[in-house]
């Protein structure tokens, strides 16, 4: 993919992702006020516990279906009916799980009637999010960009109609399995142009998907409980507000983890390309300009939330949860280092290291274990806001390690230097404003931030205006 086509397919992409984090917010916002603390606890709780299961059931499958069908001669049509089978498959076996484990915790009725409840959804989702791969390999990621934001229109009017009744809790969750179904409705419209999906049974794809996916999926495994570990161990030791204090300003966080998986997914094709036939020049400078794209973005997030965590959280969920903004404050640290976990994650599979990373990851993991189980029964959100941090971090060291130790990939530090100071400058600036609206504060500060970064060239205009020229 050129540049320019790249840059086109990653700004839609990038349109859809804002607009869908925007009915995420409004969804939060609903939600913050329609719900008690310990309700919207209980909420957070049970939706976590599916997520567990459902980064558990994606066993390696998305990343293996995007690196199968870019390889040369690929067949897509019969990779892609084969892996959609072991998802379904597998969907099923690790959702029918969920309700039974959810009866060995300590939970509320109503947290486990959410988790019976919201298993089906969050299995439609499981299948739905799958294909994406799909309309990444074709740069058409206009199209699971629509579905998921008919998927985030249809659960916003549930469930602003269900907090117009006073419905609770497992009623909310229900709202997700209408959703996720016009989603995954949706995406199998949007994907027959390209590719018609139906399930297919052939070993021979079975056993080579699995050969492939068993390393990614025992990461996962491991992935698992530093990525859901803080609120699941939250959940256990703290009362439900404490879980929905830390589970406002970890949603902030989480609703923008998608951008760097959405950018690493169109980029993962031409990685794989580049590495595979040898073209290791080409491999390092992508994967050296990607770090100066998140490191552009990522700075001046983390810097900047520390001027306006607290208005931003009580623009998002209201006053009562002004506590979480300098919880949002330690967590957005964590936000940029998912970024780069994510960028070298990625090229981690595109160089085919998968198995010496399990160790990483297992380490990873072990380390969070006890950070959780020490800090969190004395410290509540903040102990698990601080391992969160620690983890992200080692993660992306060793993800970097593993990428540089194979291809000899080390990015200049040019980019980020600039990017810190021009977020340093916008910081300063944000802190003299007089008091405004949060988005209005936030808008000033994007500003001084980018035309400084311009001005010394932390951003290239004349590469931006060479994307616009059509491609000969």
């Amino acid at each position: 993919m050129d540049s320019r086509k790249f840059t086109k397919n990653y700004l839609i992409q990038a349109i859809g992702r804002g607009l869908t984090m925007a009915f995420g917010l409004v969804i939060i916002n609903v939600l913050a006020r329609a719900l008690t603390k310990s309700a919207l606890g209980e909420y957070t709780t049970a939706m976590t516990f599916l997520q567990f299961f459902g980064v558990m059931v994606d066993f390696g499958l998305t990343l293996t279906l995007i690196v199968m069908i870019s390889e040369h001669a690929a067949d897509e049509k019969k990779i892609v009916g084969n892996i959609f089978a072991m998802r379904l498959l597998s969907g099923v076996v690790v959702f029918g799980i969920a309700p039974l484990a959810v009866l060995a915790f300590p939970y509320s009725a109503d947290v486990k009637a959410g988790v019976l409840v919201g298993s089906l959804g969050f299995l439609f989702m499981a299948v739905s999010t799958m294909l994406v791969g799909v309309f990444q390999r074709h740069a058409a990621m206009w199209r699971a960009a629509l579905a998921e934001m008919l998927n985030r229109a249809v659960l916003l009017g549930i469930v602003l109609y269900l907090a117009s009744v006073g419905a609770g809790l497992v009623a909310m969750i229900g709202a997700t399995v209408v959703a996720n179904l016009v989603w995954l409705v949706a995406t199998l419209v949007l994907a027959r142009p390209i590719v018609n999906v139906r399930p297919r049974f052939d070993a021979d794809v079975w056993k080579d998907a699995v050969r492939r996916s068993w390393p990614i999926a025992l990461s996962i495994a491991f992935n698992l409980i530093y990525l859901k570990g803080d609120i699941l161990f939250l959940s256990l030791f703290r009362p439900s507000e404490d879980v929905a204090v830390y589970g406002i300003a970890y949603k902030v966080v989480d609703v923008l983890t998608a951008l760097p998986v959405m950018f690493m997914g169109l980029l993962l094709p031409a990685l794989v390309a580049e590495w595979t036939q040898g073209r290791k020049d080409a491999f390092r400078q992508h994967l050296n300009r990607a770090f100066d794209v998140f490191a552009t973005i990522t700075i001046p997030l983390a810097i900047g939330a520390q001027a306006v965590s607290v208005p931003l959280i009580e623009l998002i969920a209201g006053e009562k949860y002004a506590v979480s903004g300098p919880i949002l404050q330690l967590l957005i640290f964590a936000l940029a280092a998912v970024f780069f976990s994510s960028l070298y994650g990625h090229a981690v599979v595109a160089v085919n290291k998968q198995k010496p990373m399990i160790w990483g990851y297992a380490f990873v993991a072990f380390v969070s274990t006890v950070g959780y189980l020490a800090l969190i029964p004395r410290f509540g959100a903040w102990g698990a806001a601080s391992v969160t941090l620690v983890s992200e971090l080692l993660i992306a060291f060793i993800t970097f390690e593993v990428v540089r130790r194979e291809s000899q990939a080390v990015p200049s530090p040019v980019v980020l230097v600039k990017a810190i100071a021009c977020s340093s400058l916008m910081y300063g600036v944000l802190k003299i404003l007089p008091e405004m609206h949060v988005l209005l504060a936030v808008g000033i500060g994007g500003t001084a931030y980018f035309a400084a970064m311009v001005a010394i060239g932390g951003i290239d205009t004349k590469k931006l205006a060479e994307l616009r020229k059509p491609t000969v």
